[in-house]
């Protein structure tokens, strides 16, 4: 029974399949919020669909451009000048790290005996790595330069251990460089087949030339032992007051002797290769046996 003219609208559709009400049922802005919020839900669902292609289609022609950008600069170092051997600091180690070839980098402290042999060893590497054409850099980070580097960075690489030997991989993580600590023996062949990985399967280097390198590595070893262990200054003669009183006191003689040899060590050249070392070498010896 109806009650008033409005009771049509709550009355049971004609078509119960029918996805709207009847117009007749409603106010005019009634129609049409209906339709606002039966077409939202589609019309959300369309965007979130069409975002994610919409994205990619215009990203492509970039991400085209930079995946051709990567393989350029993938065969890049073939055709790029390697730099030569060069000392750095701290400060100047992103500029090592950036670079389009792989680099053997040698982390050196001056005073320590292993690095008195590497650094100029290193130099004679590079000079082979230049000569086989190899596009595998070496650079030497020096320990003690200013800026020096982190606390962290030094108890990780402590300057009485060194020298350290790291292979830095240019683009290996996501475009940036990775850095690899080198584990194995600290020999011309090892350190050969070393810089041969990183510059190809196909990369070799003369074998005469590399036992030229370890010859020359064991006779600078062999030098800076008998400087710092083996020879001793000639003994200052006493003079007759002390032959006299008493001996010559012995604590100043090693005390003497130490200090000539220091100043010895000191003074050998390691940064001008590794032949011009182990003249260095020699020469004190000779100094110290005049001594």
């Amino acid at each position: 029974e109806r009650v008033g003219p409005q009771a049509i609208r709550y009355l049971p559709s004609e078509d119960p399949n029918a996805l709207l009400l009847p117009d007749n049922r409603l106010e005019p802005a009634e129609r049409r919020w209906q339709k606002i919020f039966v077409a939202l839900p589609w019309l959300t669902f369309a965007v979130m669909l069409a975002a994610p292609l919409l994205l990619v289609y215009g990203n492509l022609p970039f991400l085209q451009q930079r995946a051709e950008q990567q393989r350029q600069v993938a065969k890049r170092p073939a055709e790029v000048k390697v730099a030569g051997f060069q000392v750095v600091n701290f400060g100047q180690m992103p500029d090592v790290l950036e670079r389009p070839f792989p680099t053997m980098l040698l982390l050196f402290h001056p005073a320590t005996y292993a690095s008195k042999v590497f650094l100029p060893a290193m130099q004679y590497f590079d000079r082979l790595l230049r000569q086989g054409h190899l596009p595998v850099s070496v650079a030497a980070l020096d320990l003690t330069a200013s800026p020096v580097p982190p606390d962290s960075f030094m108890w990780q690489y402590p300057g009485a251990g060194a020298p350290h030997l790291q292979l830095i991989l240019p683009r290996s993580m996501d475009g940036e460089a990775g850095v690899v600590d080198y584990d194995g023996l600290w020999s011309s062949r090892a350190l050969s087949a070393a810089a041969c990985g990183l510059a190809g399967p196909a990369a070799e280097l003369p074998p005469e030339e590399v036992e030229a390198l370890g010859l020359k590595i064991q006779r600078m070893r062999d030098l800076l032992f008998d400087l710092l262990f083996l020879e001793e200054p000639q003994p200052v003669q006493a003079s007759r007051w002390q032959r006299w009183f008493g001996r010559q006191d012995a604590a100043a003689t090693e005390r003497r002797r130490r200090q000539v040899v220091q100043e010895l060590v000191d003074g050998i050249d390691i940064h001008s290769g590794l032949e011009a070392a182990i003249a260095s070498c020699e020469a004190a010896l000779a100094k110290l046996r005049e001594a």
